[in-house]
C-alpha cells in the first residue's frame, strides 16, 4: 500500500443529534419553566434526552447558555452531556455549562481565593492523600484499638481509614461527632480514627500555607457550599439548573446543590432509584424519596414529581427480564410502571450457564461473530459488561482477541496495574531499585513479559545453563536460585552470547539501567521506557494488519496514562521517590481516572464494567461472570473501619451486620438491574457452573429459563471454516469432499491462509532438507550420545535442542555424588572426604518436603557408604578421576570429520597394567548382565582407551574392561556391571563400528521414534508420533 493511501482523521469537535419526538411526559418536562421539579424514569425511559431537550429549548428561547448549569455524575458522565447538548445545539462558541460536582466545586473554590489574592486551590488526589495517611499513621501517637493495630501502616487499613474520613466529611461529621459516634456505638476504631481526623485537618491546613488551600475529593463539596454560604454573590445565581443521575449524589453534594439552587430556583432532578449503585462511594437514594421537601417551590409547598411512562430504549424480552430483577428491588414502585411501546421487537434475552471461564469467553465471542457477520449488528453497537475489571476483564478480553473480536477498553476501565505492559515496567524499576524484591516467579514472570521476549524453550536452555556453569564451580544451588541471582547481576551473563541468554540479558540491563537512572519518577520512566525498545516495536504494530494491532494500541493507551499518571505524581509530590510511585500504581485495585490522550478507534465491541456503562446503550449486550458470591458480593467492604456502619449510624439507624449485607445485596441487585438495562434488543448473560463456582440468584429473577451449555458452537471465522474444509477434503469416503475442495480452491485464489494444500504440514516443502552436519563441519560425539541416540534418534535429536528438563532432584543428587567421588579421589581416607563433602552440601538440594527431606538424606548417605566400601575392596590403582579426553574419528560423511570426547569418573589401572574404567550410576535399579556386554557408553570408553586418549596419564594403551558401579541399589552392597575388555569379545571391533554408526547418523536429515523402556519419562514424549501422548504433524 503506498503512502497516499493513509490520511490524517480529526476526531469531530461534537456529533449532531437528531431530534426525537417526545412523549407527552417529556413535553411536559421540556415545557417546565420554573420552580423544583424531579423526574423518575427507568432503564431508557428517556431521562436524559428529556434533559438534552429541556436545555435546547431554553437556549432556543433566548436564555444566555452560561445562565443554564447542568450537573452530571463524574468527569465521563458530564463529558457525555456536554456531546450530546452541544451536538443538539449543532454549534460551539458560547456553551452551556456542564460540570461534574468535584469540577463545579472546584471552580467555585478557585473564584474564591481570586478574589481573596490567594493561591489557587488544589485537589488531593489519591497518591498525595495516602502517602500523607501513611506518614501520620507513622509519626502520629493514636491510641488505635488492639483490633486494628496489626494492620497499621497497610494499603488495606490505609484505604479503609480513608473512606471512613471520607464518608464522615460528606455528611458533614466533625472529628468530635465522628468521636461521640463511636463511644455511642461501642466502635474504638471510630474513638480513635476521630482523633486522627482531626490531626489530619491540621496537617491539611498547615500545608495550605505554603501554597493554595489543598483539599480532598470529599471535602472539597463541603468547602464549596461553606464559600457560597459566607458570600452569595460569589457566583451568579443560574437561571437553569438540570442534573442527571440525581440518585447518585451524596449529601454534601446535595447540601451544594441547595445553596446553588434551592429557595424555590428553577431545578430540574432526574434519577432512578433502581439505578443507584454508587453507594460505595458516598452515594445516598433516599433523595428520590426526600427531594420535594428537600427542594421545595418559592410558596414553599412540595417540589413536583413526574415518572416517565416509557421505555424508548429495549425490547419487550429485554425489558421483561430487566422489570422483573427491579420487582425484587425495595422501595416505590410508581416509577417501575414504564412499558414498551406496541411497535417494538420481541428482541431477545438468553442465560447460559458454560463449565469453565475458558468456555465462557469463548461462547461470547462466537455469540457477537454470529450477531456481527449474520445479522449484521455493527461491532460497536455492541458491549460485554463485568463487574470487576480484575476478575473476568482480562481472560475475556483474550478470548475476543483469539476469536478474532474487535475489542476497545478505555484505558481507565481497567486500573493500570492490571495492564501487564504498565505492571511489567515498574515491576523491572522495583527490581532494579531493590534487588531483594526480586524472587523466583517475578524472574519467570519478566523474562515472559514483551520486555524480555522469553518463551518456555528459552528459559529452560537458560536454566540448563546456568545449572552447568553452577556445577562447574562446585555449586549445586537449584535453577531458580540462579536465575535471580544472575538478573541482579548483569555482568554474570557476559559469557552467555546465545540467543537463549538474550531475554535474560534484557531484563538484568533495564533493571540495571533502573538502578542508575537519575531524575524524577517521569525521567526514571522514560529512560526504562526507551532502553526498552518497545515504544517503536508497538507503534510499528499497532498501525499494521497484524492481528495484534488493537491488542498493540491498548499498550500504547496505558502507557500514555502511565505517564500522565507520573507527570502529575512528580508536581504533586516532588519529593517522593519512584519506588513510592511504582508501588502506589501497582497496589492499585480500583481505575483511575485519566485524561491521558488514546488513539482514535474504529468500529469494536465495548468491553467495560457495569458502572462504567450506565447511561449509555448498544444493541446487544453481554452480560459476563454473574457467579453467586461476585455479583452479588455479600463481603461487607470497609469491615475493618465500618465505613459502611458509619453511614448507617449518621443516618440515624444501627449499624448492624444484618442492616450492611442487606444494603448490599439491595446495591448489587440495582447494579445488576442497570446492566440488564443497557440492551435495546439483545441480551446475553452468562456465568460459571462447576464445582467451585455457581450462577448467582439474580439469574433466577429474570424470568428466563437458563440454559447448560456444554457444547460450544462451531467458530464462525476463516480459519475455523478452513480447518472444517479441509477435514472433508481428506477424507475419501466424505460425500461433501468436492464440495471442499471447490470452496478451498476459491479461498485459496482470495489468499486466505491455510487453503491452499501447499501450505499445509506435510506437503510443503522442507525450510532445509540438508543434513544435520555439512562438509567443513565436524561431529561431536561423547559417549553417553551413543547410548541415547542407539536408544531412540527423536529423543537425542529433540533434547539437543532443548527439549531437556530442568535439572530434577536425583540429577542434582548423582551430581552431588560423583562431585563426593571426585574429591575423595587419591586422599587417604576416601570415606571420610565423601561424607564431609556430602554433608556440607545437602542443605543445597531442592528437596520437595521435610520428610522427603530425611528419606533423600538416608538414601544419599547410604550411597556413600556403599561407593566408599567399594573403594576399599578395589585392587585397580586410580590414576584420575573426572579425566577428559579427545579422540579423533575416521571421515564419517563427505567432508564430515567426527571426533569423541567425553568425561570418565574414574581411570583405573590393574595388576597387568591394563586401563579400566568406572562410571558411577545412581539410578536405583541396575541394567542387565546381557545388556551389560552391549553397553554402547562402555564400550566408547574403551574405544577411547584403545585410541590413547590417556596419555597424559599413561603409556597404556590396552583396555582391561569397563564397569558401571550402582551405589544406589537396595542391595547391602554397592552393584557393579562389569563389561569385558573389547579384545576379549567374539568381535572386537564392534565397538567402533558402533560409534562410527552413530556419527553418521548424526549427521543425517532423519531421526527414528524407537519404542524402549524408557519411553514412560521421555520429556520429550508430547512429540512423538509413537509414544499416545503426541501426534505426528505429517498425518
Amino acid at each position: 500500500m503506498t503512502a497516499s493511501a493513509y490520511r490524517f482523521v480529526k476526531r469531530p469537535a461534537y456529533e449532531v443529534s437528531p431530534r426525537f419526538t417526545l412523549d407527552p411526559v417529556q413535553q411536559r418536562i421540556v415545557e417546565h419553566r420554573s420552580g423544583p421539579l424531579l423526574v423518575h424514569g427507568g432503564p431508557g425511559t428517556g431521562k436524559t434526552t428529556a434533559l438534552v431537550e429541556a436545555v435546547a429549548a431554553r437556549v432556543e428561547a433566548g436564555t444566555a447558555p452560561h445562565r443554564i448549569l447542568v450537573l452530571g455524575f463524574g468527569r465521563r458522565g458530564a463529558s457525555r452531556l456536554r456531546h450530546r447538548i452541544t451536538g443538539r445545539l449543532n454549534r460551539t462558541g458560547a456553551e452551556v455549562s456542564v460540570h461534574s460536582f468535584p469540577a463545579l466545586a472546584f471552580a467555585i473554590l478557585r473564584l474564591a481565593a481570586l478574589r481573596r489574592d490567594a493561591p489557587p486551590p488544589r485537589l488531593l488526589k489519591g497518591p498525595e492523600q495516602d502517602l500523607m495517611i501513611r506518614e501520620l499513621l507513622a509519626s502520629d501517637e493514636v491510641p488505635w484499638p488492639d483490633s486494628v493495630k496489626p494492620a497499621l501502616g497497610t494499603r488495606a487499613f490505609v484505604e479503609q481509614l480513608r473512606d471512613l474520613m471520607h464518608r464522615a466529611t460528606e455528611r458533614g461529621l466533625s472529628a468530635k461527632q465522628l468521636n461521640d459516634l463511636g463511644v455511642r456505638f461501642d466502635r474504638p476504631e471510630w474513638v480513635a480514627a476521630a482523633k486522627f481526623l482531626g490531626r489530619y485537618v491540621d496537617v491539611l491546613a498547615m500545608s495550605s500555607l505554603t501554597g493554595g488551600t489543598a483539599y480532598d475529593s470529599a471535602e472539597i463539596i463541603r468547602a464549596a457550599g461553606h464559600e457560597l454560604a459566607q458570600d452569595p454573590q460569589l457566583i451568579r445565581r443560574p437561571e437553569f439548573v438540570f442534573v442527571d443521575e440525581l440518585q447518585d449524589a451524596d449529601p454534601a453534594q446535595l447540601e451544594l446543590l441547595r445553596t446553588v439552587a434551592g429557595g424555590g430556583g428553577h431545578l430540574v432532578g432526574f434519577g432512578d432509584a433502581d439505578s443507584a449503585t454508587y453507594g460505595f462511594r458516598g452515594g445516598d437514594a433516599t433523595i428520590m424519596r426526600e427531594f420535594s421537601t428537600l427542594f421545595p417551590t418559592a410558596a414553599g409547598a412540595d417540589a413536583p414529581e413526574l415518572t416517565l411512562p416509557v421505555c424508548h430504549r429495549s425490547a419487550h424480552a429485554p425489558h421483561r427480564a430487566t422489570a422483573a430483577v427491579a420487582a425484587r428491588l425495595r422501595g416505590g414502585t410508581r416509577h417501575r410502571g414504564h412499558r414498551t411501546p406496541e411497535d417494538v421487537g420481541d428482541g431477545d434475552v438468553r442465560i447460559a450457564v458454560l463449565p469453565s471461564g475458558t468456555h465462557q469467553a469463548s461462547f461470547i465471542a462466537q455469540t457477537l461473530r454470529r450477531a456481527h457477520l449474520i445479522d449484521g449488528i455493527g461491532w460497536s453497537q455492541m458491549a460485554v459488561l463485568v463487574k470487576s475489571p480484575t476478575e473476568h476483564l482480562p481472560q475475556i478480553e483474550r478470548g475476543l482477541r483469539h476469536a478474532g473480536v474487535p475489542v476497545h477498553i478505555a484505558a481507565d476501565d481497567t486500573a493500570l496495574s492490571a495492564k501487564p505492559i504498565v505492571a511489567r515496567l515498574l515491576t523491572i524499576i522495583q527490581c532494579g531499585l531493590d534487588p531483594q524484591l526480586l524472587d523466583e516467579a517475578t524472574a519467570v514472570s519478566l523474562l515472559h513479559s514483551p520486555y524480555g521476549g522469553a518463551d518456555a524453550l528459552t528459559e529452560r536452555r537458560l536454566r540448563q545453563e546456568l545449572r552447568r556453569r553452577a556445577m562447574r564451580d562446585d555449586s549445586f544451588r537449584n535453577s531458580g536460585e540462579l536465575l535471580v541471582e544472575a538478573l541482579r547481576r548483569p555482568e554474570s551473563l557476559a559469557e552467555f552470547e546465545e540467543d537463549w541468554a538474550r531475554p535474560a540479558r534484557r531484563i538484568a540491563g533495564l533493571m540495571e539501567r533502573a538502578r542508575q537512572a537519575t531524575g524524577t519518577v517521569e525521567s526514571v520512566l522514560w529512560q526504562v521506557w526507551s532502553d526498552s525498545g518497545l515504544s517503536e516495536q508497538l507503534s510499528r504494530r499497532a498501525v499494521s494488519s497484524d492481528r495484534r494491532a488493537a491488542a498493540a494500541d491498548d499498550d500504547l493507551d496505558a502507557m500514555m496514562a502511565l505517564f500522565d499518571w507520573a507527570s502529575e505524581f512528580t508536581d504533586r509530590l516532588p519529593g517522593a521517590g519512584c519506588d513510592v510511585f511504582c508501588a502506589h500504581v501497582l497496589e492499585q485495585v480500583l481505575p483511575a481516572d485519566s485524561l491521558a490522550q488514546q488513539a482514535l478507534r474504529g468500529e469494536a465491541v465495548q468491553l467495560t464494567t457495569a458502572h462504567q456503562a450506565k447511561g449509555r446503550e448498544w444493541e446487544l449486550v453481554v452480560i459476563a461472570g454473574v457467579q453467586e458470591g461476585r455479583w452479588p458480593n455479600l463481603r461487607p467492604r470497609g469491615s475493618l473501619m465500618g465505613a459502611e456502619q458509619l453511614v448507617d449510624a449518621a443516618a440515624g439507624h444501627s449499624p448492624d451486620q444484618l442492616n450492611t449485607i442487606s444494603a448490599l445485596l439491595e446495591e448489587e441487585r440495582r447494579l445488576f438491574h442497570a446492566a440488564c438495562g443497557r440492551a435495546r434488543d439483545r441480551l446475553l448473560v452468562t456465568a460459571i457452573g462447576d464445582d467451585e463456582s455457581q450462577p448467582s440468584r439474580f439469574l433466577d429473577e429474570m424470568g428466563v429459563e437458563a440454559e447448560i451449555v456444554t457444547t460450544l458452537p462451531a467458530p464462525l471465522s476463516l480459519p475455523a471454516l478452513v480447518a472444517r474444509l479441509r477435514e472433508h477434503a481428506c477424507d475419501t469416503d466424505d460425500p461433501r469432499r468436492p464440495a471442499a475442495l471447490a470452496a478451498l480452491h476459491r479461498l485459496a485464489a482470495e489468499g486466505v491462509p491455510g487453503a491452499d494444500p501447499g501450505d499445509w504440514w506435510g506437503l510443503r516443502a522442507l525450510s532445509d532438507d540438508r543434513a544435520l552436519h555439512l562438509p567443513g563441519e565436524r561431529v561431536r560425539v561423547s559417549p553417553s550420545t551413543i547410548e541415547r541416540l542407539d536408544q531412540c534418534g527423536l529423543r537425542w535429536i529433540l533434547e539437543r535442542h532443548g527439549g531437556t528438563e530442568t535439572a530434577s532432584l536425583p540429577q542434582q543428587v548423582g551430581n552431588l555424588v560423583h562431585a563426593a567421588a571426585e574429591a575423595a579421589a587419591g586422599t587417604d581416607n576416601p570415606a571420610e572426604t565423601m561424607r564431609n563433602f556430602v554433608d556440607r552440601r545437602l542443605g543445597l538440594l531442592p528437596f520437595e518436603a521435610p520428610w522427603k527431606a530425611a528419606q533423600d538424606t538416608r538414601r544419599i548417605t547410604a550411597m556413600v557408604e556403599k561407593f566408599s566400601n567399594w573403594l576399599a575392596d578395589n585392587d585397580r590403582t586410580l590414576l584420575a578421576a573426572e579425566a577428559q579426553f579427545t579422540v579423533t574419528l575416521p571421515e564419517v560423511a563427505p567432508g564430515v570429520s567426527a571426533q569423541l570426547s567425553g568425561i570418565v569418573d574414574r581411570l583405573e589401572q590393574d595388576a597387568a597394567g591394563r586401563l579400566h574404567v568406572v562410571d558411577i550410576k545412581t539410578a536405583k535399579t541396575p541394567i542387565g548382565l546381557d545388556e551389560t556386554k552391549q553397553h554402547p557408553q562402555l564400550a566408547a570408553y574403551q574405544l577411547a582407551v584403545e585410541a590413547g586418549a590417556f596419555t597424559e596419564w599413561t603409556d597404556s594403551t590396552e583396555t582391561g574392561g569397563a564397569s558401571l558401579v550402582y551405589p544406589g541399589t537396595s542391595t547391602k552392597s554397592a552393584t557393579v556391571r562389569v563389561q569385558p575388555a573389547l579384545p576379549d569379545s567374539a568381535d572386537p571391533d564392534w565397538a567402533k563400528n558402533k560409534v562410527t554408526e552413530v556419527a553418521q547418523r548424526m549427521t543425517g536429515t532423519t531421526f527414528l521414534a524407537v519404542h524402549t523402556k524408557k519411553c514412560d519419562t521421555c520429556a520429550v514424549k508430547q512429540c512423538c508420533p509413537i509414544s499416545g501422548k503426541g501426534r505426528s504433524v505429517t498425518d
